[in-house]
This record gives structure tokens, sequence and C-alpha cells, in this order.
């Protein structure tokens, strides 16, 4: 009997010190520093975060770490979070704020917010990455369509005052405008010649630049949104009743000039910045698409262009046995670098080659299949987009682009 009792004493004491060693008052190790890093996407340049908040919540305690943007330490592109003598465990971690940057040369700004669920911390696992992906890798600002057929009287005759140019924001962050210039190439799709310097494989050939003005953050464009240019921003159905009201248009090609016999109406809208046009009078688009087009960052002031981006280009003239040489001279240059897009512009029946390098655009589009085709009224050209709204750009404009389409703001 005694050492039936004796046996289950020790059993207890055994059971006792069991439930000792279990107890939840054992202490719960602490990570001395624990860090996040998020990583910022590459294709952005000039990154420069604010207003921004970590927060780490103990699944299990519900316990919430904060930790704010003076412990974010920048890192290359990317920015180290410091966390603090952290208690091991399992974390939902949210890190958000605010981000800006250029993108392609263009200034932009994101507000983002990145999550990860479950993330156990511990002594032997205890840096985090978190990627802000809300940014895609391909976007930017785009040509997404051109209109310079022009639209037809009733008497049948052409109406090219309310040609215009869209460019959206093809990107999933707001984009700022600023500085960025519609180019008019100076060289025709339809007349080749062998140009010397041969300068395409570097730079663009133009007799056309028309900036948007502003200091750097004046004109925001929102992921999807557009901006109309138009050549005269008026409601040109008081005039023409078959075309377009462009009173409400961002922004219109303006030229001063002395000329009586030319006078450019200046619409509502803000005025594009005019560095050159190879025009006395008044600029407006090849009616037909004899010229390429393209939007450019520029990315130096318009005295120093004028000064320095200045070239001649000589060619030979033939015709039948007669030949000469000959100079087209005063021509201004823009780098490809600076060139976000470019769509080369002609006419199959007399189209000979594409004057923008083909890293800008391998291909072309049109309105109209014969040289003054008088079906390529109220038509222009409109880039495609993919399922998921997005315009496509494989920098072929043969893929990219709807040719002949209903000009969009004829239908509203």
């Amino acid at each position: 009997m005694k050492k039936l009792i004796l046996n289950s004493i020790m059993m207890m004491l055994a059971f006792t010190m069991c439930l000792t060693s279990c107890s939840s008052d054992d202490p719960v190790p602490v990570i001395p520093t624990a860090t996040v890093t998020l990583e910022v996407p590459a294709n952005l340049k000039n990154v420069v975060l604010s207003g921004a908040r970590a927060t780490l919540t103990n699944v299990e305690t519900k316990q919430v770490v904060t930790i704010d943007n003076t412990k974010f330490i920048k890192q290359g592109n990317d920015y180290k979070i410091m966390c603090n003598e952290l208690v091991a465990g399992t974390y939902n971690v949210a890190v958000n704020g605010h981000l800006d940057f250029t993108l392609n040369g263009v200034a932009g700004q994101k507000d983002f917010e990145v999550r990860s669920e479950n993330v156990a911390i511990s002594s032997t696992s205890h840096d985090l990455k978190m990627t802000i992906s809300t940014f895609t890798a391909q976007g930017g600002f785009v040509i997404s369509e051109i209109f310079f057929t022009g639209t037809s009287t009733a008497e049948g005759k052409s109406y090219s005052g309310d040609q215009y140019i869209i460019i959206t924001n093809n990107s999933d962050v707001t984009l700022y405008a600023d500085s960025i210039a519609v180019l008019e190439s100076a060289f025709l799709t339809t007349d080749k010649q062998d140009y010397e310097p041969d300068i395409m494989s570097t730079h663009f050939s133009v007799q056309a630049c028309y900036m948007i003005p502003g200091n750097g953050k004046s004109v925001p464009v929102e992921p999807g949104k557009s901006l109309k240019l138009a050549v005269n921003a008026i409601n040109h159905t008081t005039e023409q009743p078959n075309s377009i009201d462009l009173s409400d248009a961002d922004f219109e090609f303006y030229d001063e000039t002395s000329n009586p016999n030319f006078t450019d109406p200046d619409g509502n809208a803000p005025n594009l910045d005019k560095w050159y046009c190879y025009t006395a009078t008044i600029y407006q688009f090849h009616s037909r698409g004899f010229n390429s087009m393209a939007i450019a960052k520029m990315q130096t002031s318009k005295e120093d262009w004028l000064e320095n981006y200045v070239y001649d280009a000589t060619y030979m003239f033939v015709f039948g046995d007669f030949s000469k040489e000959m100079t087209k001279s005063g021509l201004y240059k823009v780098p490809n670098g600076w060139i976000l897009d470019g769509v080369n512009l002609s006419v199959e029946s007399v189209r000979e080659w594409n004057v923008l390098d083909a890293s800008i655009d391998a291909g072309w589009t049109y309105c109209g299949k014969v040289d003054r085709d008088d079906t390529r009224f109220d038509k222009s050209v409109i880039r495609k987009k993919d399922a998921n709204g997005k315009y496509i750009d494989t920098n072929n404009s043969t893929n990219d682009f709807i040719p002949e389409a209903p000009a969009s703001l004829l239908n509203k």
C-alpha cells in the first residue's frame, strides 16, 4: 500500500514538472533586427519615397508594430525597413506610401500598398522581401490616334483645320506630360533619298517641333487617360457642319504669322510651345500622311536645341540621265533616345521607305490606299488595344494600328 502511494506521488510530481516546463510563461525569443526590403521596379529612375509606413501585425497576439518613413533606408533603387526588437512569431505585413520617379525620362508619381500574409519571423528567418508590382515595365505615353485626313465639305472639298493627335498614358501610374513634344518628319515616306550624313540609327530628322509646356509637374495624366492636341482648338462645326467640335482640346498648335493672307485662330486651349516649324505661315499635318510623326521627351532647352541640333543633309537628285547634288539645309534632329513613340505614315501606292528607325517603328500605317484617295476623309489611324484595355505597342505600326479607322471624335 505504501509503495502504491509513493508511486502516485512520484507521478504527480513528474506531471507538475511537465506543466511547469511547458508553461506559456516561457520567454518568447526577440529578434534584435528584422528587415523588410521594399523592391522598386528597375525601370523607375530617380525614385523618392515619402509618407511611407510599414505595419507588422502579430497573428497570434494581435500586437501591431508600426515603422514610419524615418527607418526606411534607401539602397540603390530599393528601400530597407529596419524592425528592431521584434518578437518572433507569424505576422501580416503591409507597406504603403508615395513614390515620385521618372519612367522613360517622364516624371511620374504613384500611391502604393503591398501586403504579405502569415510571414514567419524567427531567429533564422528575419529578412523579408516585398515588391511593388503595380507598375508595368512597358507603358508610358503612346500615340493612340492621329487624325490627319481632315473632313470633306458638302461640296466635296477638303477641310484640314480639324486635324488632331491624341497621346495616352498607357502605364499604371500618373505621369506628367510636361516637355513632351510632337514631331513631324523632315523626310517624306514617299520620296526615298540616300541622305548624307545618314543619322537615322541615332536621330530623327524633323521639320516641326511643338512641345507641351510646364514646370515639370504641371500636366498630370492619370493611368489610361489622354491628351487631345488639336491643330485648331475651335468648334469647327460652325464653319464645316461635317466636322468636329475641338474647343475642348487640351492643347493646340498655334502659329503667329505676319502674312495677312494666313491667320491662325487662337482657340480656347493652351498653346503648345512652338520650338520650330518649316512653314512661315500656318502648320497642318500632311493630309495624305506622307510625313511620319513621333512624340519625344525633350531633354534640353529650346535655345540649346535650336543651336546644337541643326544639320544639313545632301543627296543626289536623279531624273533620267540628269543628276545633281542637292542640299536640304536647316534641318533639325532629335535623338532616338528621347523618343517615346513614333508612327510611320504613308500611302501604299506611292510609299518608298520608313523615315523612323526600326527600333522606334518597324512598320507603317495609312489612310487611303492610293494617293489622293477620296475615301480617306473622316478616317484616322487608331492604336489597337489588348484584352486588358491596354494599347498594344510592339514598335510596329503595321501590327499596332487600325488603318483607315473612323475618327473617334467624329462619333461624339
